[in-house]
């Protein structure tokens, strides 16, 4: 009798969806400007996300963010 082995594996692909917000929704959420959005990610105070080209805020990431202000 031969022994197999497998293992298994876990892609992202496979993972819970992420939730992901473009800038003007995050400004709007916020009530701020997109370019102050910009200025507190290069404080290091937001995380954003690029996809490709274009540029998203995480659901979690928001939440810390304003966790961070209260």
């Amino acid at each position: 009798p031969e022994k197999t082995m497998s293992a298994v594996v876990s892609s992202p692909i496979e993972s819970a969806p992420v939730s992901v917000f473009t800038l003007p929704q995050v400004a709007r959420m916020l009530n701020v400007s997109k370019r102050t959005l910009e200025r507190e990610h290069d404080r290091g105070r937001i995380k954003f996300v690029r996809i490709g080209r274009c540029v998203r805020v995480r659901a979690d990431d928001l939440a810390a963010y304003t966790a961070s202000l209260a």
